[in-house]
């Protein structure tokens, strides 16, 4: 079993980012999503890491988002950001209105 947890290697530089608007404090939430690669240890499986940044003093990051191949993590990925957001209960907003991530 893959554990995506281990021997994944650093964020690295995001390929996309969206800036969102706390609905709380009214400060910037940065979302990240980094490049989708080959997991180091078994070669087939694709991780894409992603974190949230300003809706607490630490960024929120999970587990990698896991695919098959890049394309399917970063679509993986789109999704663990858009469930962390809303678990987070921390109302947030893109131009105004709903943030919106996956349009």
């Amino acid at each position: 079993m893959i554990d995506p947890k281990r021997d994944v290697g650093p964020f690295g530089e995001p390929i996309v980012t969206r800036t969102l608007t706390s609905e709380v404090h009214g400060g910037p939430v940065i979302v990240a999503i980094g490049k989708p690669r080959l997991h180091p240890t078994n070669g087939r499986t694709w991780l894409c890491p992603w974190r949230i940044e300003g809706l607490d003093e630490e960024p929120l990051t999970g587990s990698p988002a896991i695919g098959v191949d890049g394309w399917q993590a970063l679509n993986a990925a789109i999704r663990y950001v858009d469930a962390a957001l809303e678990g987070t209960g921390h109302p947030v907003s893109f131009n105004g209105g709903p943030p919106s991530l996956t349009e």
